[in-house]
Parts: C-alpha cells; sequence; structure tokens
C-alpha cells in the first residue's frame, strides 16, 4: 500500500506521464490535482491536503485498499464533516503502517474551513466520474458530495470586518518594532526585516503568500510615481499603487542590506530576504511566524494596561495587516473604488465590509440616550 503522502509527488517534483486507464484511488486523485499544476504552489498544497486527508480517514474507517473512492456514499461525507468537527488521534500503529509521519487531524475544522474542504472534494468527486477504469466505465459513477456542496451555498452574509486592528494597537505594533534590539549585526537584519514586512502588508494590502513571491523587478517606476505587479489568487496578475511612503521604507530596507536604494529593472532579488544567506528569500510560514512574534510581544506588554488589545492581538495573523490597511484606507476617506482596486476586491461590497465609521457614528449617537 503507497502513503497517501505520495499524492504530494506532484507539487515537489516531476511528474509522470499519466495513463488514460485508472485502477487506484491514489492514482485517480494524482490525476485530478495535476490539472492544478499551473495554479499557485499553495493552491496545490492545499488542494493536495484535503485529498490526501480524505482518503487517510477512508483507510482509517475502513480498512486500506486500493479503490474505496468509488464506493464512498452520501453517509460517508456526512460522517466525514462530522469527524472533522470533532477529530480524533488516529492509532501510532495505523500511522506507522501507513508511512505516516504526523498526525493528520489536529484539531476541529472552522467553519469556512469546512467549507473549502467540501468544495475540493466535490472537485474531485466531479472529476473522477470522468475519469475511465480498466473497464471503461466511470472511475466514480456520482458525486457524494452533491448535497453537502449544494448547502453550503446559498445567499452569502456581508458581515463587517473584525480581524483589522485599531489605530492604537497599529501604534502599539510600531512601538514594538522600534523596541527591537539593534546591538549586533544580526539584530539589525532582524529588526529591519520585521519593519519592512509590516510596512509592506500594510501599505500594500498583500497577502502573505503573495508577499514571499514578490521580486524587486515586480517594482516598476513611472512618470506618476512606482507600482507593483503583483500575482494574487487564481494565478491574476494585477498592477496595484506603491505609495511614496512604502518606497522610503523600501529605501531604508535595502540600504541596510548595502543594496542601492531603488530596485533596478530585472533584479529578481526577493522582496523579503532571509537573515541568512545571499539572496535568499522567505517563505510565507516565515512571514507568518515574524508577525505572530511581533504580535505576541505587543500583546505581552499590553496585557497589563489594555487587556482586550492584548487578547486581540494573541490572536492576530498576518492577514490582519492587509485587513487593517484596508479598513485604514476606508476609514481615512480614500476613494472606495481605489481601495478596492488596491485590494484586488471582486466588488465594492467586499470592500464596503471595511468601513466601520458608520457603525462608530451610530454608537456614538446612541450613546446620547
Amino acid at each position: 500500500m503507497k502513503s497517501a503522502l505520495t499524492l504530494q509527488a506532484h507539487v515537489d517534483g516531476q511528474v509522470e506521464v499519466l495513463s488514460s486507464k485508472v485502477d487506484n484511488d491514489a492514482y485517480a486523485i494524482r490525476i485530478f490535482l495535476d490539472t492544478y499544476k499551473g495554479k499557485s504552489r499553495h493552491t496545490q498544497r492545499a488542494y493536495a491536503k484535503v485529498c490526501q486527508r480524505f482518503l487517510i480517514w477512508l483507510w482509517y474507517k475502513h480498512q486500506p485498499g486500493p479503490c474505496l473512492l468509488p464506493a464512498v456514499e452520501v453517509q460517508h461525507i456526512n460522517d466525514y464533516q462530522d469527524f472533522l468537527s470533532k477529530p480524533e488521534q488516529l492509532p501510532e500503529e495505523f500511522l506507522k503502517a501507513n508511512g505516516l509521519k504526523n498526525q493528520p487531524f489536529r484539531k476541529p475544522l472552522a467553519r469556512e474551513s469546512m467549507k473549502h474542504t467540501i468544495t475540493i472534494l466535490h472537485k474531485m468527486f466531479t472529476a473522477l466520474r470522468e475519469l475511465k477504469n480498466s473497464s471503461g466505465e466511470p472511475y466514480c459513477r456520482f458525486a457524494p458530495t452533491k448535497f453537502a456542496h449544494d448547502g453550503i451555498g446559498g445567499k452569502k452574509k456581508i458581515k463587517d470586518v473584525e480581524e483589522a486592528l485599531t489605530e492604537a494597537e497599529w501604534e502599539a505594533v510600531l512601538i514594538t518594532i522600534e523596541g527591537l534590539p539593534r546591538e549586533t549585526e544580526r539584530d539589525r537584519q532582524h529588526y529591519h526585516r520585521a519593519r519592512w514586512v509590516f510596512q509592506l502588508l500594510y501599505r500594500t494590502f498583500l497577502r502573505r503568500e503573495e508577499a514571499a513571491q514578490l521580486t524587486m523587478a515586480c517594482f516598476e517606476p513611472s512618470t506618476d510615481g512606482w507600482s507593483i505587479n503583483v500575482t494574487g489568487k487564481g494565478e491574476t496578475e494585477r498592477k496595484i499603487i506603491a505609495t511614496a511612503k512604502l518606497m522610503e521604507e523600501l529605501k531604508l530596507y535595502r540600504e541596510s542590506l548595502g543594496l542601492s536604494p531603488l530596485p533596478y529593472p530585472g533584479e529578481m532579488r526577493p522582496v523579503i530576504m532571509s537573515v541568512t544567506g545571499t539572496d535568499k528569500g522567505v517563505t510565507a510560514q516565515a512571514i507568518y511566524l515574524l508577525c505572530k512574534e511581533i504580535f505576541r510581544m505587543t500583546a505581552d506588554r499590553l496585557i497589563e494596561t489594555d487587556q482586550m488589545a492584548a487578547k486581540r492581538l494573541y490572536k492576530a495573523s498576518p492577514h490582519w495587516m492587509r485587513h487593517t490597511g484596508i479598513s485604514h484606507a476606508m476609514e481615512a476617506g480614500v476613494n472606495p473604488r481605489y481601495v478596492q482596486e488596491q485590494a484586488r476586491h471582486s466588488s465594492l461590497l467586499v470592500t464596503a465590509r471595511y468601513d466601520h465609521k458608520d457603525r462608530r457614528a451610530w454608537r456614538q449617537d446612541i450613546e446620547r440616550m
């Protein structure tokens, strides 16, 4: 029995020439995943992880076998959703027998993660209906995920975005960064990188995966000023504004690395550099860990004076900086259409969720009672 982890191979390495006939689950899933090889590595890994975890669960609930997917029914999907909401640790003997080094189910899935999982599985089963087995029949005769997938649809409620730092919280984060040690060269590298990462995320509304992929060549000058070419979700390419303040921060960061103040055409050096190695960039995970550490340090400072802010900062993640930048732009009176373009939102309705001015005015007026 091959480990489900072999499904990751098409993401990390070469892809074999695939046969038109499918005779096992692992092979069928690999063909499905291969249709996403043009997507970002983040998307590929997310899809591979969902498929792997479902196959592992099938092995755990039913004895491991080469062809379990064709027998999956609606009840199995319902059972899997229940399992994901209250997962259990798999026995060590099972993990070892199937070549698994780590527990695949560590904590309950959040609502949005559950919806994402069902969506991917529905795409997988829909695709497997188009594949043929050795007898020429569809590998899977139907998509058992249809009812679960239809159930997560419907009209979406537009909610205000709460995961944004207030002006005071953002100021507290900046104070934490400025308080970082700068005695040694390594200290100074950490300080400048932390300052640059937070300014970049805040002023560009980038996601951490997008920031990790940027190179200096993505910065382009024009008669109007600098802009940034960004590859976002779905591999869509958009051009956003690099403000004068952001360019000042970039100059400061580059000079701390001994580089010229501004990028030159075709410069493939990563926009965020590792403190180890020459011209080596950072991963999205490294950005996550850096931001979490700064948020934690800020929360530790505020725990005695502002427990609510500290509690929020302990939960904060790099994505909060995207929300914070958008929210602050909206509250500063920037044209919503320009904020939408900078954030690369699909509609102004999405952008409007970040504007909290009316809600605060509402509260202030009601307080007069």
